[in-house]
């Protein structure tokens, strides 16, 4: 039994990963079988009009598919350079509270300075998306350009 739902787990792993080549292959097969088959023209006319909807019907389902991929990539991004981000800061912040206590009044404002700039990072990454990417890219138009 387990067997058969490792296999059906990595079945619909490829399935995801290939999603629009099976989608594609889908297509072409049905158009195939229309041009093939030996239907009247009356009734051809009516499959193909059913093809093209499908057709159409199987580009929105892939760049639905598309959408979410990309929304899951963000969040794992978001997450892993999270975590990445975050162990540095606390690294950050460990040495400059170990050195407080050695620090005249402008190195300390300097210090704190510092400090919230770090956590800024941090909170700044919690509200990366594609939204912000964006905004981003509208503010900063010669920035966003591909080298």
């Amino acid at each position: 039994m387990k067997h058969l739902s490792s296999a059906r787990r990595a079945f619909r792993a490829r399935l995801a990963e290939h999603f629009e080549l099976f989608l594609t292959i889908a297509g072409v097969l049905l158009a195939l079988m229309v041009t093939l088959s030996e239907l009247s023209r009356g009734d051809q006319g009516l499959a193909l009009i059913f093809l093209i909807w499908l057709q159409g019907f199987l580009t929105w389902a892939v760049h639905r598919h598309c959408w979410f991929r990309r929304q899951a990539l963000v969040l794992k991004l978001r997450a892993m350079l999270q975590d990445r981000v975050n162990s540095q800061l606390t690294v950050i912040l460990g040495v400059a509270h170990s050195r407080v206590r050695d620090l005249t009044e402008e190195d300390r404002r300097d210090l704190e300075t510092a400090v919230a700039a770090a956590r800024a990072v941090s909170l700044e990454l919690d509200g990366l998306s594609f939204e912000s990417l964006r905004t981003w890219e509208r503010r900063y138009p010669a920035s966003a350009r591909p080298a």
